[in-house]
């Protein structure tokens, strides 16, 4: 079963349903797509469940993999993380983008720092891949998906205005790479 694929199509559909159900003062341009189910806001169950689903699946597929390749566990394991990471963004939301509406802010802080956990856990994940693969194709492939989310994450910690469209760029990548991972083998592998 490819487990990435099937995450990143159930994330990409929620990503889209919650749009469309999205209300003003909601823009895709300045707010993120955690602030899609932030706290307050009335379609944020829409979002809250694509994140806990899309979290478990790459958790799941992680798991998968290890099972299949069990040398490999040491790439795999910050993957877990990533999902776990992402999952519980789903059940600690951010603050609300409305101003004026009560929130929790240890809640906002938890999702915060589960959301850093999972872009730390994408990222030692890709380089752990990227220093295990043998072929240099891919290995520059890994290189390059690296390469994009230290530097839209970077760039995402600095914008105001356009977080949204930067953020946004960071998930194409993670989506693109987990993918990547699922349509080649090192050599010396089976395909999981």
């Amino acid at each position: 079963m490819r487990h990435n694929a099937a995450a990143v199509l159930f994330i990409v559909l929620t990503i889209l349903t919650a749009h469309l159900a999205s209300t003003p003062p909601y823009s895709w341009h300045d707010n993120t797509i955690s602030e899609l189910g932030s706290q307050g806001y009335e379609n944020a169950w829409i979002m809250r469940a694509g994140f806990i689903g899309f979290g478990a699946l790459v958790a799941a597929g992680a798991v998968q993999r290890t099972r299949v390749q069990r040398k490999f566990w040491y790439r795999e394991l910050p993957l877990v993380l990533y999902g776990g990471g992402i999952l519980l963004s789903g059940v600690f939301s951010a603050k609300p983008f409305v101003p004026g509406v009560d929130y929790s802010e240890l809640e906002a802080n938890l999702h915060s720092a589960l959301a850093t956990s999972a872009g730390v856990g994408i990222s030692m994940s890709i380089l752990l891949y990227m220093f295990g693969e043998t072929q240099v194709r891919r290995k520059f492939g890994h290189l390059a998906a690296l390469v994009l989310v230290v530097a839209l994450s970077a760039l995402f910690g600095l914008s105001g205005t356009g977080a949204g469209i930067v953020q946004r760029g960071l998930y194409v990548v993670g989506f693109g790479w987990l993918i990547f991972i699922e349509t080649g083998a090192t050599v010396g592998e089976s395909k999981a």
